[in-house]
């Protein structure tokens, strides 16, 4: 079966309608034919339906309707402005360990400018919309450009991964009430003088146990782990 996450449907008298380029894609890279089930999500709701063809133009039967379960807690995760490719991987692999939202900032180690991120962000949602409907997620998380303090600024419980600190993750407890923003640093780590920010503002600083991970490879891992805590 189809899993297909979108940000908006258009549905008329009991059926979803899809634009001309994913007309294309599902009939002619999906190759799905008369009768295909296909499952729409979006914001939290699900549809179950058939797929009708009528004179090359799809339209898709609402069968069923249902709800996927969304956590009240928003896991946000601060990606740091380094090497596109490492980004990508870093969304991707995040989507599918349940980030709500990544905000992408430049930190002192940082190796690319955001305004070069920027001229990505089509390609990056388009990730994000598609490790969506793989992991099928009930929704499709925001990703937007930030800075170091419009991040500090988010209220909720902010936990910093870095490897040269004596507390594992495997201690946290999250607040079940709060959200909670994931900081992971670029290569050569955060600076003592981040360090320092992240101390006075108090934030929880952890370590992993294993060997230092890539920046997508420790998107995956601390979101996953920091979700199944939920």
């Amino acid at each position: 079966m189809i899993y297909l996450v979108r940000e908006e449907l258009i549905i008329q008298d009991g059926y979803i309608f899809v634009s001309n380029d994913e007309a294309k894609y599902l009939l002619n890279v999906r190759r799905l034919k008369n009768g295909a089930e296909v499952t729409f999500c979006c914001n939290g709701k699900t549809y179950l339906t058939e797929l009708e063809i009528n004179k090359n133009i799809p339209c898709f039967k609402i069968v069923n309707e249902g709800h996927v379960k969304l956590s009240p807690n928003r896991l946000i995760v601060a990606v740091p402005a380094v090497d596109i490719n490492a980004i990508e991987e870093s969304i991707r692999n995040g989507v599918e360990a349940g980030a709500d939202e990544f905000l992408i900032y430049r930190s002192d180690l940082s190796n690319t400018a955001l305004s070069l991120i920027e001229k990505r962000m089509k390609r990056l949602k388009t990730i994000v919309v598609s490790a969506a409907s793989q992991s099928r997620r009930g929704h499709i998380p925001d990703i937007t450009l930030s800075t170091f303090d419009e991040i500090a600024e988010i209220e909720g419980e902010h936990i910093v991964v870095h490897p040269y600190t004596p507390q594992n993750i495997t201690e946290y407890k999250p607040d079940r009430k709060s959200d909670i923003v994931i900081w992971i640093g670029p290569e050569g780590g955060f600076t003592e003088r981040e360090i320092r920010k992240f101390n006075e503002l108090d934030f929880r600083l952890f370590s992993l146990k294993v060997p230092i991970l890539r920046i997508e490879n420790a998107v995956t891992v601390i979101t996953a782990f920091v979700r199944n805590l939920f």
